[in-house]
């Protein structure tokens, strides 16, 4: 059966590659691919069009960003489906959003269906929650966790790279992913972060440890194997102006670094930063190449790097400054008015861990975080 299982992983990895299909035999995918309108009404162009399955929903849930004032009784949304496929509501017909809408994607086979539930809401000048005490977490497939904020009657959803371990380790318990809630946190719970082996398929693709991760963005599941760093989105609008990012911290280094195919005698160590940049045309979000870089990106309006990052076995608080002056860049007023910067978080468990470089068990806990802004 272990064979068996390989086997099928390694096909499905293949597929993800772009493996070649027989041109006549029918399509069996039921995706959507992309999706346009015929007016400029997306506050946000990039759409994450492959979230996990929603149990609760019993649906792919699809959420779309309009800007401000659009009308969501007569939205026309058009779709870019697998080869074959079909859609129904029709593609480009007119729906009421101001519920979300249900669609169901059938595959050019007939076989597969596909359910996505998509949900339209206006952008309002108004911020993203930005006090974080990681009390609350839902299932996704029944599985694995994803952290989300409440404020003010606004939700933040965290995200992490749990789908795409889900992908290596389909076995793994809840609490064996790389990402969860802890229940012994500064206050509370907090947010556990640990670096994880990916076990034989992993290793198989070359990604043979996974670091615990959360931020304030998306994981783009589709990249995770073909161009890991770009799978990592980081960035939600944000209408002012962040200077400093505080909480609490505790972290264990664990004791094999991994590295080059072998273990080392290197140290592991974490990473706790936040980005604040503006978006332009062509570059809507930053993503997981920006730590690689330097931090240098055309983009880029400040960055908050923690200094002196070490192990600690008490919670230890941090305060970590946005750095303006090191981008020279002043803020454009109405474009920061009109939802033209962004803001994110990033936490991990190895600091090298997007390069697939950590220790097996480093450990980072994060709790009672706050992003002060003017």
């Amino acid at each position: 059966m272990k064979l068996i299982k390989i086997f099928l992983q390694c096909t499905l990895i293949g597929l993800l590659l772009g493996s070649c299909i027989q041109d006549e035999a029918p399509n069996a995918e039921a995706d959507i691919t992309n999706i346009l309108f015929q007016e400029d009404v997306l506050a946000n162009s990039y759409i994450d069009l492959n979230p996990p399955y929603n149990e609760t929903l019993k649906a792919y849930p699809i959420k779309i960003s309009v800007k401000e004032g659009t009308d969501l009784t007569d939205l026309a949304p058009i779709f870019e489906l697998t080869p074959g496929a079909t859609i129904s509501p029709a593609s480009g017909s007119s729906q009421n959003f101001t519920d979300p809408v249900r669609y169901t994607v059938t595959s050019e086979d007939k076989k597969w269906q596909r359910i996505y539930l998509i949900t339209a809401k206006e952008q309002q000048a108004s911020n993203i929650p930005t006090t974080y005490h990681f009390e609350h977490v839902r299932l996704i497939k029944n599985i694995y966790q994803e952290f989300y904020t409440e404020e003010n009657g606004e939700e933040l959803t965290w995200a992490s790279g749990n789908a795409g371990f889900n992908f290596a380790m389909s076995e793994a318990k809840t609490d064996e992913y790389p990402t969860v809630q802890y229940a012994h946190g500064k206050v509370g719970k907090c947010a556990k972060l640990e670096t994880r082996t990916t076990g034989e398929l992993g290793a198989m693709v070359k990604m043979p440890i996974a670091a615990g991760n959360l931020f304030i963005g998306s994981f783009n599941m589709l990249n995770a194997i073909t161009s890991p760093l770009t799978a990592t989105r980081f960035g939600v609008p944000f209408y002012n102006k962040p200077t400093r990012l505080i909480g609490y911290y505790k972290y264990k280094a664990g004791e094999k670094f991994y590295e080059n195919g072998g273990y080392t005698n290197r140290k592991d160590m974490f990473n706790i930063y936040a980005i604040f940049y503006e978006t332009s045309k062509g570059t809507d979000m930053l993503d997981g190449n920006l730590a690689n870089e330097d931090y240098n990106s055309p983009n880029m309006v400040a960055l908050a790097l923690i200094s002196n990052p070490h192990e600690t076995d008490e919670w230890e608080f941090f305060d970590i400054p946005f750095d303006y002056k090191r981008y020279g860049k002043t803020i454009d007023e109405v474009k920061l008015a009109n939802g033209g910067y962004k803001v994110s978080i990033i936490f991990a468990s190895s600091k090298d861990g997007a390069l697939f470089q950590g220790a097996p068990g480093s450990t980072l806990l994060v709790d009672e975080v706050e992003l002060i802004y003017e």
